[in-house]
């Protein structure tokens, strides 16, 4: 997205905040060390191990159950659309 602004000249300096549910996938961004122990990673991992390399990304915990995108990918519990409808500013 912040490519897609400067593109517009609209210069963002925030870091965006990546929220993930994996907290080993996190570990694994913030700690290059960890990269060369993991043989089966695929690209989005070096993706994102660059981005926070760079300060472009934060990544963030959020629990399964608060993850509002879990919505659109895969099966989830009733408690998790419960709380992802106010949020995308839908109405029961």
């Amino acid at each position: 997205m912040t490519k897609f602004l400067t593109e517009f000249e609209y210069s963002s300096f925030h870091v965006s905040i990546l929220f993930i549910d994996n907290k080993s996938e996190i570990e694994v961004s913030k700690n290059p060390e960890h990269h060369r122990h993991m043989k089966h990673l695929d690209l989005w991992h070096y993706w994102l191990k660059n981005v926070v390399q760079e300060s472009l990304i934060t990544p963030a915990y959020v629990s399964s159950y608060q993850n509002v995108a879990d919505l659109f990918i895969k099966p989830v519990q009733s408690q998790v659309i419960k709380f992802s409808v106010p949020k995308l500013g839908l109405t029961p």
